[in-house]
């Protein structure tokens, strides 16, 4: 029998063909080239099937192979190098590759290693991956071309640790402008978009020419976005704290304040914001009277400039005015120059709000909706 794709569907035509159907109701380990693998069992069933009963059957095209070559990978790279998907006999290599690479990350931030050399030595330990991949014949000898899911993986790895280096040393700039009454604060340095920006330019640009050199002529950096993987993006979506995610599934409540990460920064920008108050809320005087809680403060510089300010948030949290846009808070001056304009438009791609704020709303309406006989789902 043969079969030919119209319309998105097979068309069976020629000589009926014999089908086997196995009622999966367990399984058995065998052993392959060495390896144990598990072989699905059950009660199986023979038909002859000619091909207008072929035809008949409601048959629909598994999305897997249309996806584009970089998801499929993303697939490859899951199943052998990721979380539970990565076994034992490499695990240990990955994990040295991983401390070296996050090593580099910081002595590039430190200004101890330049683009070049950071290119550099990505390449050689990616090129030492492969390598331990195919000399220990990982995942399994009988299956072979893992090359470029794992230099695509070690790609992954090293722009991780650039991120995760980058947010690290933003955050202990803010940390040290935090007060000693652990408020909640956000802080962002723009230096850090540009300096994270251009070391993933310099390994992005040497993971090319690999590709290129072995005749990957499919391979891309993959489109973190689409497979939830904020902490890979950019600085944006890596010191916004919002954490990765299965696209589709359900989206953990975070703190959001960064509302675009593709929004390019001004160069020499910087802003701070430290919440009001204590974890408490409010300060209570020896007579029992409540005193209000102190201002929140925020603040922005662009070069010389510095712009500041305290504010109340409103006391109901169902209030529109518990989320404050940065761009109402503050803005440099009048301005006519084009760029006093773009740092002031770009003032508005930030949002602050009291701790906890969007958890509580969430929960809020959660509650109406059980109220109200909503589904939840829906």
């Amino acid at each position: 029998m043969n079969i030919k794709i119209e319309g998105g569907r097979p068309v069976f035509y020629g000589e009926p063909v014999r089908v086997t159907h196995t009622d999966v109701t367990g399984g058995e380990n065998m052993t392959v080239n060495g390896q144990t693998v598990k072989r699905v069992t059950g009660n199986r069933t023979e038909y002859t099937l000619n091909a207008g009963e072929m035809n008949a059957i409601g048959w629909t095209i598994d999305g897997s192979v249309h996806q584009p070559h970089w998801k499929q990978l993303e697939n490859v790279k899951d199943t052998f190098f990721r979380g539970a998907g990565c076994g034992a006999k490499i695990s240990e290599d990955i994990q040295s590759m991983k401390g070296s690479m996050e090593s580099l990350a910081d002595g590039f931030f430190d200004g101890e290693v330049t683009e070049s050399e950071l290119a550099d030595k990505f390449q050689a330990l990616a090129e030492k991956f492969i390598g331990i991949c195919k000399e220990k014949q990982y995942p399994f000898p009988m299956l072979t071309g893992m090359g470029e899911a794992a230099m695509s993986f070690a790609y992954d790895c090293f722009r991780g640790a650039i991120l995760k280096s980058a947010v690290q040393h933003n955050n202990a700039e803010g940390s040290e402008l935090a007060s000693k009454h652990n408020r909640d604060w956000h802080y962002y340095n723009s230096d850090y978009y540009y300096k994270s920006e251009s070391a993933i330019g310099a390994i992005s640009e040497r993971v090319m020419g690999m590709a290129q050199e072995r005749d990957y002529k499919e391979f891309q950096i993959p489109d973190y976005i689409a497979i939830g993987k904020n902490s890979l993006y950019n600085f944006n979506s890596a010191v916004s704290g919002e954490s990765d995610y299965i696209p589709g599934g359900l989206l953990a409540i975070e703190e959001k304040w960064i509302l675009d990460f593709d929004a390019v920064p001004p160069e020499d920008f910087k802003w701070f914001f430290e919440e009001e108050g204590s974890k408490e809320g409010v300060l209570i005087s020896g007579g029992g009277e409540d005193i209000p809680r102190p201002k929140s403060r925020v603040w922005a510089m662009y070069r010389d400039m510095l712009v500041s300010k305290s504010f109340d948030f409103s006391l109901g949290r169902d209030l529109p005015s518990e989320v404050k846009n940065l761009g109402d808070l503050l803005q440099f001056g009048a301005g006519v120059k084009s760029e006093i304009v773009a740092v002031n438009k770009y003032l508005r791609n930030f949002q602050v709000a009291p701790s906890g704020y969007f958890a509580d709303k969430a929960w809020s309406e959660s509650q109406k909706r059980a109220e109200g006989g909503w589904d939840a789902r829906a």
